[in-house]
C-alpha cells in the first residue's frame, strides 16, 4: 500500500466518529485531518467548516459504497422481505426473502411506553446541544406519540416543534428535519410555513425571517414527509410549493435549490399508484426542462441534481418520458461540447438508474453505449468511475463482458470500481440463488493476490455482492490474516455478512471484542454480526457503551446497536439515558442508539436521498462530513 493512501485511511478513521446529528463515515476525505466528532456533528474541540478535498473524496470507491450500502446491509439486519419503493429493487440485490435474521424486533408498545418517554424526559432535562440533537433525531425515527408513567400523552409533533425556535442553529435545524422524519401529516403546515418563510413560520422560528439553511432543512423534511404519508394530494401540495420556490428568481441560495430539487425527487412513494405516476411524470418533465436551461457554469452544481431526482421519480422503464430523459442524459455524456463535471457525473449515475439491459430491450443499447464511450474517453475521472458502477447496475451479457475486459486492463485507480461494478452485475442472479459463479470465482482469485488495501477491500465487498457462498471460507481466512489492517479487515467482515456466512460469527465477535481501539473495524464487525442475526453481539456492545469513554468507540458502538435493532437493548439503554454518571456525550450516544433500535423504518430515514446521490457537488446542507442531511444518523 502506498504511503499517501495509508495517510488518507488513517486520518479518515477520525471522520467515522461523529454520530447523532452528523459525521457518518463516508469514505476517505482527503489528506486533511478531520476532527473527532461528537453528537451534533461538531468536533470535540473547535468548530468544523465541513470543508473537504472533494477530488480525493469523490474518487474513492469507499465513498460510493458508504453512501449506497444501506439497502444491502440493513435489510438483512431487520429481516426486511422487500426493497424500498421507487427503486429497481435497489440494484436488484437488496432482497433475499428466503431468510429472516434472528433478532427481536421492537414493538409499538416499546416505542410508545419506553423509548419515547425516555427520550422526552432526557430532552427536557438535559439542555446540552449534543443531547438535544440526538434526542430529536431519535424521536423522529420512532414516529410515535408516547405515554408517560401516569398515562399522559407525550405529543411528538409538539415536542419537536418546540425546538424549532431554539437559539442554537444545530438544534433548530435538527428539529425541523425531525418533523419530516417522523412522518406525521400534521407536520405539513409547520414545515410549509418554515419553508415559505411565512409569518407563522417566523413566529415558530422566533426570527424576523426564517433563515435559508432552516428553509433548506424544511424542504428536505417536506419531501420525506410526503413520501412517508403516501397521499397523492399531499404530495401534490408539497410538489407545488417546492417547484414554485425553484422558479423564484430571488432564490439564489445553492443549499436551498439543491434541497428543493432533491425533495421533489423523493416524492414518489408507490410505483403502483397511477396518481403517483402522473405526479412523477409531470415533475420529471418540469425538472428536465429546468435542467436544459443555460443558467451558467456556476449554476451547474445545482442543476446536476436534476438528473438524479428525475431518475428517482421514474425508475427503470420504456415510456415516452423514460426514453426522452435517457436520450438527453446520454447525449450530454457524449457531446463534443461538454458540460461541467457535476453534470457529467449525474448523467452517468442517472443512466444506471433508468436503463434496461440491451438484451431485454434492443433500443436501450444506445444508453449502455454512451456509458461505455464515456468510460473510454471521458475527461472527468469521477464521472468515469460512476459510469462503471452504472454499467454494472444496468447488467446484461454484453455489459458483463465489457466490464470483464476493462477489469483485465484497468489502471490501479479504476480496478476497485470495476470490481464493485462486476459484483453488482452478478448480484441479480444471486437473489434467486444462482450467483454468477465465473465472476465470483474470478474476483475471489484476485483478492488473494491484491497488492493494496484499496483493491483488497473493494474485492471483499464485490465478492460479497456476487452471493457466491463458496467464497466464505476464503474471506474468513483472509479476515484473520489481515486483522491488523483495519480497512481490509473491516470490508472483509462486510463481505462475510453479505454472504450470510453463519460460521463467521464467532470470529467476528472475537475481533470486535479486540477492537476497542479500532472503531471502524469494531463497527464493521458489528454490522456483519447484525446481518448474520447474531444475538450475542448486542450484549458485547452494550457493555462497551457503558464502559468506554472514547468518543470514537461510543459512536461506533451506538451505530452498531442501532443497526442490529434488537429490542432486548431497550431497557438497558433507557436506564443509561437516566444515568448522570455518564458524560453528556455518552448520554447523547445512548439516545442515538435508542432511536436506531426503535426506528419505525427498516432502512435509515435518509436512504431515499442517499442512494444514487451525486455526493461530489459540495453542497453543505446535503453532505459536509458532519452536519449535512446525508451525514445524520
Amino acid at each position: 500500500m502506498k504511503p499517501p493512501y495509508r495517510a488518507v485511511l488513517a486520518t479518515s478513521l477520525l471522520a467515522a466518529s461523529a454520530f447523532a446529528h452528523g459525521g457518518q463515515y463516508r469514505g476517505p476525505a482527503g489528506t486533511v485531518v478531520p476532527p473527532i466528532g461528537r453528537p451534533g456533528g461538531r468536533p470535540v474541540t473547535g468548530p468544523t467548516t465541513g470543508a473537504r478535498d472533494l477530488v480525493a473524496f469523490s474518487r474513492t470507491w469507499q465513498t460510493w459504497w458508504e453512501f449506497n450500502k444501506e439497502p444491502f446491509l440493513v435489510s438483512r439486519v431487520r429481516g426486511v422481505e422487500g426493497p424500498i419503493t421507487g427503486s429497481d429493487d435497489f440494484y436488484l440485490g437488496a432482497r433475499r426473502g428466503s431468510r429472516t435474521v434472528n433478532v427481536l424486533q421492537t414493538t409499538e408498545a416499546d416505542r410508545v411506553e419506553k423509548v419515547v418517554p425516555a427520550l422526552a424526559k432526557l430532552i427536557e432535562r438535559d439542555r446540552n446541544r449534543d443531547v438535544q440533537s440526538a434526542c430529536l433525531v431519535a424521536l423522529g425515527k420512532t414516529g410515535r406519540d408516547g405515554r408517560d408513567v401516569d398515562g399522559g400523552l407525550i405529543d411528538l409533533e409538539e415536542l419537536l416543534s418546540a425546538r424549532v425556535g431554539s437559539d442554537n442553529q444545530e438544534v433548530r435545524e435538527t428539529a425541523v428535519l425531525a418533523l419530516g422524519i417522523a412522518g406525521s401529516r400534521d407536520a405539513f403546515g409547520v414545515l410549509r410555513d418554515l419553508f415559505e418563510d411565512t409569518l407563522a413560520g417566523r413566529k415558530l422560528a422566533d426570527r424576523a425571517e426564517v433563515r435559508t439553511r432552516t428553509r433548506a432543512y424544511a424542504a428536505y423534511g417536506l419531501g420525506l414527509l410526503a413520501r412517508r404519508v403516501g397521499d397523492p394530494k399531499l404530495a401534490r401540495q408539497v410538489h407545488d410549493a417546492l417547484w414554485s420556490a425553484l422558479l423564484d428568481d430571488d432564490n439564489d441560495d445553492r443549499d436551498l435549490k439543491v434541497a428543493v430539487v432533491s425533495a421533489i425527487g423523493v416524492l414518489r412513494s408507490d410505483v403502483t399508484k397511477s396518481s403517483d405516476k402522473r405526479l412523477a411524470w409531470q415533475a420529471a418533465e418540469n425538472l428536465l426542462g429546468w435542467f436544459g436551461r443555460d443558467l451558467g457554469a456556476t449554476e451547474e452544481s445545482f442543476q446536476a441534481h436534476a438528473p438524479i431526482a428525475i431518475a428517482r421519480l421514474l425508475g427503470r422503464g420504456t415510456s415516452r418520458i423514460h426514453r426522452r430523459v435517457k436520450e438527453v442524459f446520454s447525449a450530454t455524456l457524449v457531446a463534443k461540447k461538454r458540460r461541467g463535471a457535476p453534470i457529467l457525473q449525474s448523467c452517468s449515475i442517472a443512466l444506471g438508474m433508468l436503463t434496461l439491459p440491451p438484451e431485454e430491450q434492443a433500443d436501450e443499447s444506445d444508453f449502455s453505449d454512451a456509458l461505455r464511450a464515456y468510460i473510454a474517453r471521458g475527461k472527468d475521472r469521477t464521472a468515469q468511475q460512476l459510469a462503471l458502477i452504472s454499467l454494472g447496475r444496468v447488467g446484461g451479457a454484453a455489459n458483463r463482458e465489457h466490464l470483464l475486459r476493462i477489469y483485465r486492463r484497468s489502471v490501479a485507480d479504476l480496478k476497485p470500481w470495476v470490481a464493485i461494478a462486476l459484483g453488482l452485475q452478478a448480484r441479480p442472479k444471486a437473489v434467486v440463488g444462482q450467483p454468477d459463479v465465473f465472476v465470483g470465482e474470478m474476483l475471489l482469485a484476485e483478492i488473494e493476490d491484491a497488492a493494496t488495501t484499496e483493491l483488497r477491500s473493494a474485492l471483499a465487498v464485490a465478492v460479497g455482492l456476487t452471493g457466491l457462498r463458496d467464497a466464505a471460507p476464503t474471506l474468513l481466512r483472509l479476515l484473520r490474516e489481515y486483522e491488523g489492517d483495519v480497512w481490509s479487515a473491516g470490508y472483509l467482515a462486510i463481505g462475510l455478512g453479505l454472504l450470510q456466512d453463519i460460521k463467521a460469527a464467532a470470529t467476528l465477535g472475537e475481533i470486535m471484542a479486540r477492537s476497542t481501539r479500532r472503531p471502524f473495524l469494531l463497527q464493521q464487525c458489528a454490522v456483519a454480526l447484525g446481518m448474520l442475526g447474531d444475538r450475542q453481539a448486542i450484549d458485547q456492545l452494550l457493555g462497551l457503551l457503558e464502559e468506554s469513554e472514547s468518543v470514537a468507540v461510543l459512536s461506533a458502538v451506538a451505530g452498531a446497536i442501532a443497526r442490529i435493532g434488537d429490542r432486548r437493548a431497550i431497557d438497558r439503554l433507557v436506564a443509561l439515558a437516566a444515568d448522570y454518571e455518564l458524560t453528556k456525550l455518552g448520554r447523547a450516544f445512548v439516545a442515538a442508539a435508542l432511536g436506531g433500535v426503535a426506528d419505525k423504518d427498516s432502512l435509515p430515514w435518509n436512504v431515499p436521498l442517499s442512494v444514487d446521490v451525486n455526493y461530489a457537488t459540495g453542497i453543505d446542507t446535503m453532505s459536509n462530513g458532519a452536519t449535512g442531511v446525508l451525514d445524520i444518523l
